[in-house]
């Protein structure tokens, strides 16, 4: 079913990655949308292919999530022009890794602020409005006229993936937030979701701040290629989300293989700490003679893997 016009969809990180693919492939369903994303120049990009593809574009803002004041005026601004959303992904996210034994504080707070505040910032700001909104009369599928909001936090939110503690941190804190939200803003027409993606092959991969470690070291480059060739597509792994939300699950994974390895966690912990000690060698291998011997200074701004 072709949702009506009247449809609309708040997206963030929407320049690139999974939050580009979410808003292209609801333009093709002919939503409207309310786009953000830091990097103007990406975002102005999707603004065209959405276009393209026959959607409505209502807003479109160059937005840091760290900025509680701007995430407040930015959602004032489009909600009293446009309305409450139906849907909300909240896809903007950074990845910055690295050893727990090196890694400076600097990086700890950028990578909480960016994924764990920014989505404090966005739920603060949309939640009242949402939950405060009536219920559309247009019907789509799942229930009838309930909203959707949808977080973005990551396999690595409950897996222990190696070097990923900061970024876990983060991440860990936005599925505990949306577990606590789903029964929250239930009452109030409100259906939450949070999505734990695995490996997806986005701009970040190639870009992403691996703390002291050089990335153009060839056990580096090759532990990188093996990522991007289990990785799925940022297409697929939007598609994917999209279903998961439709037929109403909490939990949105965007591959079989972390969804096993939750219910590996608690039904086979052998087999759960032999792969976690696997992959947790197999990354001290590939930056064993790549250090940079200082700290790496970029981070990149994408949507998250």
């Amino acid at each position: 079913m072709r949702p009506t016009a009247t449809h609309s969809a708040l997206v963030t990180g929407a320049a690139s990655g999974i939050g580009r693919e979410l808003a292209l492939s609801l333009a093709r369903d002919g939503v409207a949308l309310m786009l953000a994303d830091v990097a103007p120049d990406g975002l102005e990009r999707t603004v065209a292919d959405a276009r393209l593809a026959g959607a409505e574009i209502l807003d479109a803002t160059a937005l840091d999530v760290t900025d509680q004041a701007a995430v407040e005026e930015w959602v004032e601004k489009v909600t009293a022009e446009h309305g409450v959303p139906d849907e909300v992904h909240h896809v903007a996210g950074i990845a910055i890794w690295g050893d727990a034994r090196t890694m400076p504080p600097e990086k700890w707070r950028r990578v909480i602020e960016v994924n764990l505040m920014g989505t404090v910032h966005v739920v603060q700001a949309l939640v009242p409005r949402i939950t405060a909104a009536p219920r559309r009369a247009h019907a789509r599928r799942g229930r009838r006229g309930r909203r959707k909001l949808v977080l973005m936090s990551s396999a690595a939110g409950f897996i222990g993936l190696p070097w990923h503690a900061a970024y876990s941190a983060s991440k860990g804190g936005v599925l505990a937030m949306a577990e606590v939200l789903r029964f929250d803003l239930r009452p109030f027409g409100v259906d939450v979701h949070v999505v734990a993606p695995g490996a997806v092959d986005t701009p970040l991969v190639r870009t992403i701040d691996i703390h002291g470690v050089d990335r153009a070291n060839p056990r580096v480059a090759r532990a990188t290629a093996l990522f991007q060739g289990h990785a799925v597509s940022p297409a697929k792994a939007a598609a994917k989300i999209r279903r998961g939300v439709a037929r109403g699950r909490f939990l949105v994974t965007t591959s079989g293989d972390i969804a096993f390895g939750r219910w590996a966690q608690v039904n086979l912990p052998w087999g759960y700490k032999a792969v976690m000690r696997a992959l947790n060698y197999g990354f001290r291998w590939a930056s064993r003679g790549g250090s940079t011997g200082t700290p790496s200074t970029s981070s990149a701004v994408a949507s998250p893997s």
